[in-house]
């Protein structure tokens, strides 16, 4: 069997919600190789199914840092810190624009 170069390869990111998107934004941050996969019809697939619910934390510990400066850097604006979202809202206002940030939909697998 011959040798490969390990590093070539990217960190596979299982599933595109919250941590998965957010793992992708730390990787991008230090330059790394990444695909996330996605096993739904789009990145927070399975939050979808309880969109109606709203959250029990509010914004600002449901928004990754990384994330936001990416976010904000596209010029994106964050929602209210203390609201409280729904998971429709989670996903609508924070992955789906994250997801959609050129650096992170190219490698969406």
């Amino acid at each position: 069997m011959g040798q490969f170069d390990k590093s070539a390869l990217p960190v596979a990111i299982i599933g595109g919600g919250p941590v998965g998107l957010a793992a992708a934004a730390h990787l991008l941050k230090k330059g790394e190789k990444f695909i996330v996969l996605e096993a739904g019809n789009s990145v927070g697939s399975s939050i979808l199914e309880w969109g109606h619910v709203r959250m029990f934390s509010p914004w600002q510990y449901n928004i990754d840092q990384a994330a936001k400066e990416l976010l904000e850097n596209a010029g994106w604006t964050s929602p209210d810190e203390e609201a409280l979202p729904t998971g429709r809202e989670l996903v609508e206002e924070y992955l789906l624009p994250l997801s959609n940030l050129p650096e992170i939909k190219e490698r969406n697998g």
